[in-house]
């Protein structure tokens, strides 16, 4: 589902505000995922809230996309891509190592509520962050290194 998600927000997103797109995306396909697997359930539900949450996920890298290529001037789209990409790969080893620790300490449920709660707090960050509403705007094709 995020792949198909993803191609019609690729198509479509243009029509979409960013910013609470963004925030709709993240709230839909973040915490719930960890919600559904910290309780008992059966697995058509956890099948159900994974394709929804999916559908959630999808729209969130055509957004990521399009404002990078807005804000970095045209000289710097690959170094600042790659920054970018870089940095948010290097965290991934991390959450194995914080994720294993909470399951040791706590076992498998209060690790996933703490874990989706860390998660729906990092969410929420953009709809709280001033700074985020830049989103929404668009810069001139010359800002942009386009024009």
């Amino acid at each position: 589902m995020a792949v198909l998600t993803s191609i019609a927000a690729s198509v479509f997103g243009h029509r979409l505000r960013r910013r609470v797109t963004y925030l709709i995306g993240f709230l839909i396909g973040g915490a719930p995922r960890f919600l559904v697997l910290a309780v008992d359930v059966p697995l058509s539900a956890v099948i159900v809230v994974f394709v929804i949450s999916g559908m959630g996920i999808g729209v969130l890298n055509p957004i990521i996309t399009a404002v990078t290529l807005e804000r970095l001037p045209q000289s710097m789209v690959g170094r600042g891509s790659a920054l970018i990409s870089s940095l948010a790969w290097a965290g991934i080893p991390f959450g194995g190592m914080v994720s294993g620790g909470l399951i040791s300490m706590f076992a498998l449920s209060p690790a996933l509520l703490t874990l989706g709660a860390g998660y729906l707090l990092a969410t929420l960050v953009p709809a709280l962050a001033p700074t985020w509403k830049q989103m929404d705007q668009r810069p001139p094709d010359s800002a942009a290194g386009n024009g």
